[in-house]
């Protein structure tokens, strides 16, 4: 398995990691009965499990942008240092950002240079 694919597996298994802790947070504010439920009405939760669910929700639109370059450089045989380095740079960048994301820091913009960071890798692969 190149190393790539290996960065692949470890977005692989964070996103729904992501979603299962997400998930957890909204049912300990709204209760296991709403998260059982049709969640019709959303909870009130703090800030940052709202963060964190954006997080979660910006890490989808992502994924698929990400499983698709990593799978067809590996499929058309690419692969060197700037794809390796790249597809480590997105696993690191998509980490980073739910940190950041969460904790609701602000100062110089990191979350956003985070995602572009991420947008960057992924074309450094294509």
């Amino acid at each position: 398995m190149t190393l790539e694919l290996k960065a692949l597996l470890v977005m692989c298994l964070y996103t729904p990691l992501l979603a299962i802790i997400s998930a957890n947070v909204n049912a300990k504010f709204a209760g296991v009965s709403w998260g059982l439920g049709n969640r019709e009405v959303e909870p009130q939760l703090p800030d940052w499990a709202v963060r964190l669910k954006k997080s979660h929700a910006n890490l989808l639109e992502n994924i698929a942008a990400f499983i698709g370059v990593v799978l067809i450089a590996h499929v058309v045989g690419v692969h060197d240092n700037y794809t390796v380095a790249a597809a480590w740079s997105f696993v690191a960048a998509r980490l980073a950002h739910t940190l950041v994301y969460t904790l609701g820091i602000t100062f110089l913009s990191i979350r956003t240079m985070l995602f572009f960071a991420s947008i960057i890798a992924l074309f450094v692969i294509a």
